[in-house]
Parts: C-alpha cells; structure tokens; sequence
C-alpha cells in the first residue's frame, strides 16, 4: 500500500541488516547460497532508505556460487555466478578479460559512470526464465546451465549482459519521463522505448559486445544480418508502425510465439539496432567522421560520475541532443522512422556503414547456435517456417510456400517426402528442392492428418552482410575498441 500524490523515492524505510552478501543458512533450502545488494553497500546495520533502494536490489539463490572480480578500483565492478552445477561456473579466463574490456569500453563510451558499485548477478539453470532485467548498480541475468561453457553459445550469444549493462546509463539513469510516475498509482506509459530498449540494443548488444571482443567482427555482422532479414520478412510491417509495437509493449512481451510474423512482436529490439546504426552513419557521414554516436552518448548520458540517480527525457530532448552533435532534422527522421508502414526494413545504416544484406546457402552461425539452444528450426526465409524440434509448427511468415499450402502454427509436421520428420530431413528437402521441384508435408492437425505441398525450388538460404567496396567500412569502425 503507497500512500498517493507521495513520490516513491521519499517513502523510507527502516531496513534492518540489509547485507550485500547473505548466507543466513536457516532462511532457505540447505547449501542454497543467497546473494543480494543495495545500491549504498551499506552491510549489517539499521539504514534509513528510500524506497527505491530495495525495489532496485534483487536477489539471487543457487547451490553452487562463483565470485569474479572484474574491476576492483572506484567504481568498482564484479560477477556473482549460480548455477545448478559446479561446472556450469567455468567461465573460461578469456572470456573473463572480454568482461573486464566491457566495463572499460562502456565508460570510454558514455564518459561517466553513474554506480558506485555494480554486480552483474548470473543465474545457470534449466528450470528458471532465461532473460535479463537491470537495474541502477546490477542486472539480473539467467541463462541455460550451459551458457558459459558450451563454446557456440560463447561465441554468438554473449551479448545479455552487456545489454543489461548499458541500462545503468540508458533506461535507469536516463529515463523516458512517461515511464518515470510519481507513484505507483499512475500507470507508465512505453512511448519512448525505442530509446529504452532500442538504443540499449544497438549500444549493448552490437557495438559494445563487439567492441568487448565478446562477439568477434564476423559474427558480430552474422547477429545483425539475423536482425535485418527477420524484419525484412515481418509481414505485419504493413499493417502496425514501430510506434505501435512500442505503444503496445506491455501486451506484447507476453504474447506467444504463434502469429507473430502478422501480429508482429517486440520489434523496437532488432528495428532499434537498424535505426539507431543509421543515426550513426549519418552522423559520421554529415561529420566527415569526427563525431560519431558516441558523441551523443557523452552528452545524453555522461554528465557527473557517482552514485544512483535518474535524470528524465523526452522526444524534443533526444532531437536536441542529436542536433548538438549533428545538426540535422532529427525529429522527421525518427517520426517518420516509427510511423512507417513500409514492407520492407529499414537498412540504411547497413548500407551506408558499407555493407549489403544478402542470402546464400550457407549457415548463418547465430541462427544456427540459437536453434541449437531453442530445439528450433529457423526456415523463415526460405519456405516461411519457423518449427519446433518435433515437428510443431510456431509460425508461417505470410506469403511464403508454407502459408500457400496452408500450414498454420500449432500443426504438427509428421513427415518430409514419405520420410519421418526430423530437423535433418526438412533441410536436406530444402536442400534439394530445385530438383525435386517442391517439397511434400504430412501433417497432423487434431485428429486429422494432410499432405501438403510446397511449391518450392530455391533451395536453403540464410541472411549474411556482404561487403560493398564502393562505400567507406563505417561498420567496422563502429564496432572497434575505443579504450586505452
């Protein structure tokens, strides 16, 4: 119960022993290792907090816990690993300095600093949400058991916690003012999340993971062409604008994955990346390269070094800001950005930072790791189909030979060409399906069961970026280390 018209960072609290590290063996399972912090560190005395404090201090619990210290000067910076297996702790030492780079290569980015402390909290395990959610002086970040040994996942997937990351700067201390209320009475409104979310994915996701050595050049370039050719094939680009899935974000984290090729998903993550890459380039090009994004950064989220603290925005700041950097009509690049209902994504950036979306028929590394990790397979550019392991279609992009023989999400793929359906099989009829001119699905459908054909000869094909030696490699020079 909160008291209305109070604002919740003036509501105190008396907390009593309110440790950063807790290990009260009679409060939880035996041998479970319970973590948890405050923003101050203060440990084992009465502290009079706001009430902000503890709502932003999550906790972690696992059987078995790994401690790594990643920066030990002010502001200093540090893992706390549990996991449900002692192996799963066995972060390799390289990937171990990649973390300490990102910190580095983060402050080089923003120019200041705004925690005094800050755990990344990771929790391995099969049984739990797989995911990340920040906070001013720590994420909470889960993971499959094996995400920080199984080399794949190593190589493609290591960008969770750098995102979560950059939320200390993009998202809790600067935060949109429609998401900062004045107590919990009034709802939040998500207007301003293709900052929130966009900008953190394009700083978090690429260009720090990159720049970390996290995520190598190549495969850096194998992440983003994923994220373009997914939007590229998003048939409900044509009905709902970015602004919409930002405006409708609340209901659709939550929606399945059935339909949401036509429904469209949370897609101001990957559209975020692709527009935010374009600010970018234009801001180089217009520059003659001697600001860059980076510019913007220091100014929008730099300011004074210290402890927590918010600091809001709005629309007519982010084009302000920009304009300080870059003079440029920032505001009809955005809006008509978000309000665009074109078929087609938008890939400017790519193609100004000197690169080209492409298809061919070799394996795009990231979505063949993700669909290792997902018990998935991705055909949505080829055949339209994204299905489970076990034949279970998730969803049918629209337009595509798969929606023409009229397969629908929650059927089951029983059979590929007379043969039982395995992964295997489906890419191998993929494969050669120029000569057999088509491909033949049994399907279950409730009680009924239906053969379905294909009309499809183009073979496998997978998303990549190829280079376009015309145009400089702005690309490139984004995702280089900026520490020294």
């Amino acid at each position: 119960m909160f008291a209305p018209g109070y604002h919740r960072k003036f509501i105190l609290l008396s907390i009593l022993f309110w440790p950063l590290l807790v290990r009260a063996e009679n409060s939880r399972p035996a041998g479970l290792i319970t973590l948890t912090l405050n923003a101050t560190e203060i440990s084992r005395q009465l502290l009079h907090a706001q009430l902000s404090l503890p709502v932003d201090s999550p906790v972690v619990t696992g059987k078995y816990y790994r401690n790594v210290k990643l920066v030990e000067s002010a502001p200093a910076s540090e893992m706390d690993i549990v996991a449900d297996s002692p192996d799963a702790l066995g972060l390799p030492a390289e990937k171990i300095a990649q973390y300490q780079r990102l910190v580095a290569e983060a402050a080089a980015l923003f120019g200041a600093t705004h925690y005094l402390h800050y755990h990344f909290l990771v929790a391995l395990a099969e049984t739990i949400f797989h995911d990340g959610i920040e906070h001013h002086e720590s994420s909470l970040n889960t993971a499959t058991e094996n995400a920080f040994t199984d080399k794949d996942l190593l190589a493609t997937e290591s960008d969770l916690l750098p995102h979560e990351f950059v939320h200390s700067w993009n998202g809790k201390y600067r935060r949109p003012a429609s998401l900062t209320t004045l107590d919990f009475q009034k709802p939040m409104l998500d207007d301003m999340l293709w900052v929130y979310e966009g900008l953190t994915e394009y700083l978090g996701s690429c260009v720090l993971t990159a720049r970390s050595g996290l995520r190598n050049g190549v495969l850096s370039r194998e992440w983003l062409a994923e994220r373009a050719a997914q939007l590229e094939h998003r048939s409900g680009r044509t009905w709902r604008s970015l602004q919409d899935t930002v405006d409708y974000a609340s209901r659709l984290y939550a929606a399945p994955r059935e339909w949401e090729d036509r429904r469209r998903g949370v897609d101001f993550y990957p559209e975020g990346v692709l527009l935010w890459l374009e600010a970018d380039t234009i801001i180089r090009q217009r520059t003659g390269g001697s600001k860059s994004l980076d510019d913007f950064c220091h100014l929008f989220h730099g300011g004074q070094s210290g402890g927590p603290t918010v600091k809001t925005y709005t629309f007519d700041e982010v084009v302000s800001d920009l304009n300080q950097v870059c003079p440029f009509d920032w505001g009809s690049f955005w809006l008509q950005r978000l309000n665009s209902r074109s078929p087609h994504a938008p890939l400017g950036g790519i193609e100004a930072g000197g690169w080209s979306l492409t298809y061919t028929d070799q394996p795009n590394e990231v979505i063949k790791t993700r669909d290792k990790r997902e018990k998935q397979t991705d055909e949505s550019v080829s055949i339209g189909l994204l299905v489970k392991e076990d034949g279970t279609v998730l969803d049918v992009l629209a337009g595509t030979p798969v929606d023409g023989a009229k397969l629908a999400p929650g059927m089951k793929i029983v059979a590929v060409n007379s043969r039982t359906y395995n992964p295997e099989r489906l890419e191998e009829a993929i494969k050669t399906s120029a000569q057999t001119r088509g491909i033949d699905l049994l399907v279950n459908n409730s009680d009924y069961f239906e053969t379905l054909h294909l009309n499809y000869g183009g073979g496998l094909r997978f998303p990549h970026l190829l280079r376009n030696s015309a145009k400089p490699d702005l690309l490139s020079e984004i995702l280089e280390p900026r520490a020294r």
